[in-house]
């Protein structure tokens, strides 16, 4: 069984979604309070009838009394028992895969589909659960609380029932009363364990095997060997008492990201088909684990013989770039909320090939966790701009994170117009910062302005650096290059400047120091400062002296000083252009 298509109206954040999720993983992505969360919720909310279950006024769309929230989940895949007649066979609807639509009639290839309707009554705040259909007429049927057990998703989490047991720091353990209960129960619960060992626990073999392969796929560690004991903390009788042990080790004792992985692991390891839900999936594991969680969410239950394994839909949430660069680009669903609509696109392009998208998400992974890029060509050009944003949180100016900026290496003139491209249709909002000194199709940038992205250029053939050597004062010219012979050294740098000036063969320390300030001299040290070499034919040496990251930041750092110096020069008017961008 699966989620076919979801709409949600005035639920929370969201005042409208649509949504036709993947039949296997979907990861909700996007900037904070873009309803990821609210998602999960409604999804959860939507396929678990409780009696009694209400809401508050936070559950209605902008705590209005007026709005009615309702969520809509259309199912696929359903099990037997309840497409029957006497069950909600008569209701069925069916599910267009192609054209990815409901129909209320089944049509010919369509699927059989049931959509289950939870309204929230505003007055009352209770939530209640039909089987809608728009040719029903009256009152519609109610999904019952039985067969709610066949379709309700496992969620990934922490949870407050522990105040529904007499437990540890638990409401009701803080009312006992008595000065003998602690003895009388501890001597009780003693010999409740003594006399279920002794007894036949063979039913619970098959469950214990299941979790010790999944611990060991998961490579939670273990001392002994796993088996079913009571588990009764704190002198606490009560039902779920019967837990898996490491040994006499409870295994509820695990860290945070060893119980989420068995827990996983075991929700998907049934035989039919189910929906999971996990919430920021990072928490608690390492990048390894997440690499093997989300393999593990993939490949599904195997059967026996030749039928496929039985996938599991899964919808989870993430903040991290090693999640992102996990998962395939078509499992990416990036989310952006306008006063309340909600759209979700899929990451994978409707134009374009698969394989630069995928390579983006592998190189780019935090991108895709902030709503607005700005896309250099290199690693210069992105610690350029994060030692610039270090300068202006200290001059008291709001910083890139606050404005939701992040720098990106686009990888090249072509490739960083394609990724902004992209992402600008994905609803990201893009400014691409190119060098002058390649030419770029006038297609591809139209392409990109059309899709509302931003562009500058570094002016008259130039590319960062030199720009910076052209523009900078002559004295803040000389502080550059006494950073470069501390980080890459005085031969690199000599040598670098003897290679690009054939009129001066040679050049020493001296003749170094004794450069004045001249047109000729700052593109000369430019020319060095970005030397490539061939090293055998199609191939190049690089030998430049700031390709990297951090010294891209010193080099920010550096030029901020005497920004206020150089107002009316093309490097102060590109940098303050993108500082408007980012304003704005």
């Amino acid at each position: 069984m699966r989620i076919a298509h979801i709409s949600i109206s005035d639920f929370r954040g969201i005042k409208s979604l649509e949504w036709t999720p993947s039949p296997n993983l979907n990861c909700l992505i996007g900037p904070g309070d873009s309803c990821k969360t609210t998602v999960l919720d409604a999804i959860e909310i939507g396929l678990s009838p409780r009696f009694g279950y209400t809401g508050s006024d936070p559950d209605l769309f902008g705590c209005d009394p007026t709005s009615k929230p309702a969520i809509c989940l259309t199912l696929v895949d359903l099990p037997e028992e309840l497409i029957v007649e006497h069950k909600y066979g008569l209701y069925l609807r069916g599910w267009s895969e192609a054209a990815k639509k409901i129909d209320d009639e089944q049509a010919e290839g369509d699927i059989p589909a049931l959509t289950v309707k939870a309204l929230l009554d505003p007055e009352t705040l209770e939530w209640s659960w039909e089987v809608f259909n728009e040719r029903l007429e009256g009152e519609l049927p109610r999904l019952g609380f039985k067969d709610a057990k066949l379709i309700g998703p496992n969620r990934l989490g922490e949870y407050a029932d522990r105040h529904l047991t007499w437990g540890r720091n638990s409401v009701l353990g803080r009312l006992e009363k008595g000065p003998n209960a602690s003895e009388l129960l501890a001597s009780s619960v003693r010999q409740a364990k003594a006399s279920f060992a002794a007894g036949d626990r063979t039913s619970f073999d098959d469950v214990v095997k299941l979790a010790e392969k999944v611990g060991a796929d998961f490579l939670v560690p273990k001392t002994q060997g796993y088996e079913a004991q009571l588990d009764i903390h704190s002198g606490m009788l009560a039902s779920g008492a019967v837990s898996l042990h490491d040994g006499s080790m409870p295994l509820r004792t695990l860290g945070s990201g060893s119980s989420r992985l068995m827990v996983a692991g075991v929700q998907n390891s049934g035989p039919t088909q189910n929906i999971t839900l996990v919430d920021e999936l990072e928490l608690g594991l390492e990048p390894h684990r997440i690499m093997r969680l989300l393999r593990f969410l993939r490949s599904g239950f195997p059967q026996n013989g030749d039928a496929p394994p039985i996938v599991h839909q899964t919808f989870l949430t993430t903040h991290s770039p090693v999640v992102v660069c996990e998962l395939d680009v078509g499992e990416l669903f990036c989310l952006r909320n306008n006063a309340g609509s909600v759209a979700v696109k899929c990451a994978r392009p409707t134009e374009g090939t698969v394989d630069t998208a995928q390579r983006h998400v592998r190189s780019n992974p935090h991108a895709f966790l902030a709503p607005r890029l700005l896309i250099g060509e290199g690693r210069t050009e992105v610690g350029f701009w994060r030692g610039l944003d270090d300068q202006w949180c200290a001059a008291d100016k709001e910083s890139f994170a606050y404005r939701g900026v992040v720098a990106i290496d686009g990888g090249g003139s072509d490739n960083a117009l394609k990724f902004g491209l992209h992402m600008q249709t994905l609803g990201y909002s893009c400014f691409v910062l190119l060098d002058s000194d390649v030419e770029i199709k006038a297609a591809t940038k139209d392409a990109f302005k059309y899709a509302g992205g931003q562009v500058a250029e570094w002016l008259d053939d130039c590319d960062i650096e030199r720009r910076v050597f052209l523009d900078v004062p002559w004295a803040t010219v000389l502080e550059i290059v006494d950073y470069a012979l501390d980080v890459v050294g005085e031969g690199r740098v000599l040598r670098n400047l003897c290679m690009t000036a054939p009129a001066q063969p040679s050049i020493d320390r001296a003749a170094l120091d004794a450069l004045t300030d001249s047109e000729a001299n700052r593109k000369w040290l430019a020319a060095a400062a970005i030397l490539k070499v061939d090293k055998k034919p199609g191939v190049k040496e690089d030998r430049s002296w700031f390709k990297d990251m951090t010294r891209g930041e010193q080099i920010g750092t550096i030029v901020f000083r005497c920004l206020k110096d150089i107002p009316e020069t093309p490097l102060a008017k590109t940098i303050n252009e993108v500082r408007r961008w980012i304003d704005a």
